[in-house]
């Protein structure tokens, strides 16, 4: 069985209002009172001046200082981003990985789950490691242009970094098992404006929500009077309050309070609410969680874990 060892969330030291957005995202007062009033957003951690290897070298130094035997045993280093490149042309200091490639590590980067591609790694690194093997998957890109930043009508993008060690080693958390669930006719998303890959996708968003959540649930052999808590990607309020009464889930039992500090951090949202959760004393030893985020493409990834 998989165990997550560790966890590191790194920010960016500088935040910004939402109010303070309004000009730079070309966002009219409508739009600004509906990500504010209705979709729960307030604030976010954002540096276009800190580079992305930066911020994740912070976040992977970090849980590798923390832990130094796994870190000398350390086998397999995954990248996990949304976007299809994370660095500028040109560039010399945009390669995450390059010093564990120096190290003699098994490196690569996973983008084609987008957002959800994170929580769809924690299955394939249980089929990929040894019984001696240590792995560090690490989630993070930068929201450096408005096009990036914004998903209409949807949500706003935050920045952060997580550095999620694992290995067959005891940690706090066991990876009971993991599901994915595909839905291929938004696939087409490479990033560039007035692309129409989203058409067609806000309405059928809810129905892949609850019914990826329902198989996954069926897949584990759980209901929601089992899970301690779901930690979902943060996207907005008002969609989970509806995907909530649409399955049955309790709202207590949503991590959703850090959407409004922190925004859509891309595929980092369920780690940055397990890790949130964790800290504020919300989970017990055997407790079982739900990690559960969509990417555009579109694809639903769970995991669920158990609290050692």
């Amino acid at each position: 069985m998989l165990n997550i060892i560790d966890i590191t969330i790194a920010y960016p030291e500088r935040q910004e209002k939402l109010t303070d957005l309004c000009a730079d995202l070309d966002l009219s007062r409508d739009q600004m009172r509906m990500f504010d009033r209705f979709f729960g957003f307030n604030q976010f951690n954002c540096d276009h001046a800190e580079p992305l290897q930066a911020l994740m070298d912070r976040a992977a130094a970090t849980v590798l200082r923390r832990n130094p035997t796994q870190d000398a045993d350390l086998s397999h280093v995954v990248h996990c981003h949304t976007l299809m490149a994370t660095g500028l042309f040109g560039y010399d200091d945009t390669d995450v990985l390059g010093g564990f490639k120096a190290r003699g590590c098994e490196t690569f980067s996973a983008t084609m789950n987008h957002c959800a591609t994170g929580v769809s790694m924690l299955g394939v690194f249980d089929k990929m490691l040894g019984p001696d093997d240590v792995g560090l998957i690490l989630i993070g890109e930068k929201a450096f242009h408005p096009a990036i930043r914004v998903i209409e009508n949807t949500t706003v993008m935050g920045e952060a970094a997580a550095a999620i060690l694992v290995g067959r080693q005891p940690g706090p958390y066991r990876v009971i098992d993991t599901f994915t669930h595909h839905a291929p006719s938004f696939w087409k998303n490479t990033g560039l404006r007035d692309e129409n890959y989203l058409a067609g996708f806000d309405t059928a968003y809810m129905s892949l929500a609850c019914d990826s959540l329902t198989m996954a649930m069926d897949h584990f052999g759980r209901n929601y009077g089992q899970i301690r808590k779901l930690l979902p990607h943060n996207v907005n309020v008002p969609s989970w309050c509806q995907i909530a009464a649409e399955t049955g889930i309790a709202r207590d039992k949503l991590q959703l309070s850090t959407i409004g500090e922190r925004g859509h951090c891309f595929g980092a949202d369920p780690f940055i609410n397990l890790t949130h959760t964790a800290s504020a004393g919300g989970l017990d030893p055997a407790d079982e969680v739900l990690l559960f985020s969509i990417g555009l493409g579109a694809t639903a990834s769970c995991a669920l874990l158990q609290v050692a």
